[in-house]
C-alpha cells in the first residue's frame, strides 16, 4: 500500500515578467510533430511554502523564445512536492491519446558543486487515490538540458481531470526552467517517435564505488565456510564424493501473495503457485490478514478457508510467513463497525476490541506466521491515537507479545528508506520508534515500504539511512513492500539489481519482499516481474539472475582422509549428496552464520 500524496496547505507566489533575451548553451529543444497545447507555462501555479522557495521570472529573459523561471529551494524543502509547479489540463482527451510533458532546465546552484539538481515531472489522475499516470525523475547539471516525458492516456478524461506537476523540493538547489508545457498529439502520433529522457539515479554508473563496496560486504556477510565431515556407521572418517547445493537462502527473498489468485479456479493459478515456489522463500498475504478482510467484511463466506489454504501451502514448503497487519489505525483502513463506534456512544469499547482482534488473529495463525507487522503507517494514519492517546500503540505491541511470545514484532511505514529524499518522514518514523521503546513496547524490527516510482533513491542514500537506524536502534530491518514502477524497463531492471545488491549487503537487513510479481495481479502492473502473459520482464530477469544464479552455491569435491570437505558458501539450507562405493546418500544441512564453525557430521549408512 502506498499512501496518496499528502494534502498540504500551500501559499501562492506570483510571477513578474521580463523581456531580455539570453544566449543559451547546451541542447536546443527537440523538434516535435504538430500538436495542441494541453498545458501551457502560464497555466502553472506555484504551490509551495514561500519560506522554502523563491520562484520568479523577474530579470531572466527568454531561452529559445521561452520565458526563463528561477526556482531557489531552501534546505528545508524536505519532500519533492513541497516545492511544486502545478496546473490542470485545458481540454478533454481520449483513451489512447499521446502527449508529451517537456521542460528545459539547468542547475545554477546546488548544495555541493559536484551535485546535480533534481526535478520530477508528474502527470496525475485527480479521480484516483493513487493518481500517477506518468512520472519522470531527472538530474540537471550546469548546462541547459531538455527533459521530455511522453505518455499515453489510459482512459478518457474531461477538461481539468488531469494534473501536471513539476516537483523541485530536493533540498537546497537553484534551478532555471524554460519551455514548461504539455503538448497533446491525439492518437495519430506513435509514442516512440517522441523525445524521451531516460530517468536516472545516482550510483547507476557501472564502476560506482558504493556497488564495489556492497559486493565486498556480501562476500563477507552472507557467506561462510560450509564444513562437513563424512564418517561411516562406525564413526570412522571416509573419503567420499560430496556435492552441496543451496536450496533456500537464510536471507528471506519474499513476495506478497494474493489469496484470490492463489486459490482461483483458473489456468493462471498453477503458474502463479509454481513461480512463487521457484523464486521466493518467504511471503506475506497481500490483503487477507488485514482486519476487515480477516473478519469477512466485503468478502465471500469461504475467504477465511481460502486464506488458510494459502497459508498451509506456504508452510508445507518451508516459507517464512510474516503477518500484515494487526493494526492500521486510520479510519480508511479500520473495519466499518470500528469507524462507526468512533463517533458513537460505544467509543470507549474500541481499545479492548482492538486487543481482542490482536489476540484472535495472532493465535489463529500461530502455526503459520513467524513475524508480524503490529503497527502500520502511524505517521499518516493516527485516528485511533487521536481518540485514545499515543499509549494505545504500546498496548498493541504488548498484547501481540503476550499472544505470540518470541515472535518479532515490526513497525511498518512508507517514506522511511531515504533520509536524503524524505528527511521529515524518516525523523517522524524514528520518533515513533523511540517513543515505543521508551514506553516498554517490545518492538522487534523496522519495516520499510519501498515502492519506488517518481524518485529513484540513490542506493548509497538508502544504505546511509540503514546505517542511521542501526546506529540509533540496532534493530533488524526488512524491506516489506518493494517494487519499481517506471516505464523505462532497462533502468527499472538496473535499479532492481542495484537495490537488491544494496539490501543484501547491509548487516541489518533480514529480507526483501516484493509486493507482488505478476502483472495480472499487481497494484502497479508496470512494476511486476512478469507480464500478464507470463513472459519475464527485464526486472524479473535481474532479480532471478541475482537470487538463483549469482547468489547461489553449487559446490562439489572429495572429502580427505579425515573425512573433511569444505567450501565457501552462501548461508542457507543445503541438499548434500554423498557418494561412496557406488552408493548415494542425501541429507539436509543448515549452514548459518551462528553455526559455530564446527563441521557438520554426516554419517553414512551401512
Amino acid at each position: 500500500m502506498i499512501p496518496p500524496l499528502p494534502r498540504l496547505l500551500f501559499a501562492f507566489v506570483f510571477f513578474a515578467f521580463a523581456s531580455v533575451v539570453l544566449r543559451a548553451d547546451g541542447a536546443t529543444p527537440s523538434p516535435l510533430p504538430p500538436g495542441a497545447p494541453l498545458v501551457e507555462a502560464e497555466d502553472f501555479e506555484v504551490r509551495s511554502n514561500p519560506a522554502l522557495v523563491d520562484l520568479r521570472r523577474r530579470g531572466l529573459g527568454e531561452w529559445h523564445g521561452r520565458a526563463i523561471w528561477r526556482a531557489e529551494s531552501a534546505a528545508e524543502a524536505t519532500d519533492p512536492w513541497l516545492v511544486q509547479l502545478k496546473a490542470r489540463t485545458c481540454q478533454a482527451v481520449r483513451k489512447g491519446d499521446v502527449a508529451l510533458f517537456v521542460v528545459q532546465a539547468r542547475a545554477v546552484e546546488t548544495r555541493h558543486e559536484s551535485d546535480q539538481a533534481q526535478l520530477r515531472l508528474v502527470v496525475a489522475d485527480e479521480a484516483k487515490p493513487f493518481p500517477r499516470i506518468a512520472v519522470g525523475h531527472y538530474f540537471a547539471d550546469r548546462q541547459w538540458r531538455e527533459f521530455a516525458l511522453p505518455f499515453t492516456f489510459a482512459r478518457d478524461f474531461a477538461e481539468g481531470e488531469v494534473t501536471a506537476m513539476l516537483d523541485l523540493g530536493f533540498g537546497r538547489q537553484t534551478v532555471e526552467l524554460a519551455g514548461l508545457r504539455i503538448v497533446h498529439f491525439g492518437a495519430g502520433v506513435p509514442i516512440a517517435s517522441l523525445p524521451r529522457t531516460r530517468p536516472g539515479y545516482r550510483g547507476h554508473e557501472p564502476d560506482a564505488a558504493w556497488r564495489r563496496e556492497a559486493l565486498a560486504r556480501i562476500e563477507r556477510l552472507r557467506k561462510g565456510e560450509l564444513a562437513l565431515q563424512v564418517v561411516d556407521a562406525a564413526g570412522r572418517p571416509v573419503a567420499a564424493d560430496v556435492r552441496a547445493v543451496l536450496r533456500s537462502h537464510a536471507f528471506e527473498f519474499g513476495v506478497a501473495v494474493n489469496v484470490d489468485t492463489f486459490t482461483a479456479d483458473s489456468p493462471d493459478t498453477a503458474r502463479y503457485r509454481r513461480l512463487v515456489g521457484e523464486l521466493f522463500n518467504a511471503a506475506t498475504l497481500e490483503n487477507a490478514l488485514k482486519w476487515g478482510n480477516w473478519i469477512g467484511e466485503k468478502k465471500p463466506e469461504d475467504y477465511r478457508s481460502r486464506t488458510f489454504e494459502t497459508l498451509d501451502w506456504l508452510r508445507e514448503r518451508g516459507f517464512a510467513v510474516r503477518g500484515h497487519v494487526m493494526v492500521w489505525p486510520g479510519k480508511r483502513f479500520l473495519p466499518a463497525h470500528i469507524v462507526r463506534m468512533l463517533d458513537g456512544p460505544e467509543r470507549a469499547r474500541i481499545p479492548e476490541l482492538v486487543l481482542e482482534h490482536i489476540r484472535d488473529i495472532a493465535l489463529a495463525t500461530r502455526d503459520h506466521v513467524s513475524e508480524w507487522d503490529v503497527l502500520n503507517e502511524p505517521i499518516n494514519n493516527h485516528d485511533l491515537m487521536d481518540a485514545f492517546g499515543r499509549g494505545i500503540m504500546v498496548d498493541w505491541f504488548k498484547e501481540a507479545a503476550k499472544a505470540r511470545p518470541g515472535v518479532p514484532l515490526f513497525l511498518n511505514d512508507w517514506g522511511n528508506h531515504d533520509q536524503r529524499q524524505s528527511p521529515a518522514h524518516v525523523k517522524a518514523f524514528e520518533e515513533v520508534a523511540r517513543y515505543l521503546l521508551d514506553q516498554g513496547a517490545p518492538l522487534g524490527g523496522f519495516g520499510l515500504q519501498c515502492h519506488i516510482g517518481g524518485v529513484l533513491s540513490a542506493p548509497e542514500d538508502i544504505l546511509a539511512t540503514l546505517d542511521r537506524y542501526q546506529a540509533s536502534f540496532g534493530l533488524p530491518v526488512r524491506v516489506t513492500e518493494f517494487d519499481v514502477a517506471i516505464d523505462d524497463e532497462e533502468i527499472q531492471a538496473a535499479y532492481t539489481r542495484d537495490f537488491m545488491i544494496a539490501m543484501f549487503s547491509h548487516p541489518s537487513v533480514v529480507g526483501v519482499q516484493h509486493w507482488g510479481f505478476w502483472a495480472g495481479r499487481h497494484w502497479q502492473p508496470n512494476a511486476a516481474l512478469y507480464r500478464k502473459d507470463w513472459t519475464e520482464r527485464p526486472n524479473g530477469a535481474a532479480y532471478r539472475t541475482l537470487v538463483k544464479e549469482t547468489w547461489h552455491t553449487d559446490a562439489s569435491g572429495r572429502s580427505d582422509e579425515a573425512g573433511r570437505w569444505s567450501a565457501r558458501a552462501f548461508y542457507g539450507t543445503y541438499e548434500v549428496t554423498v557418494r561412496r562405493d557406488g552408493r548415494e546418500q542425501v541429507v539436509r544441512v543448515e549452514h548459518r552464520p551462528d553455526g559455530g564453525g564446527a563441521p557438520v557430521r554426516i554419517e553414512l549408512a551401512d
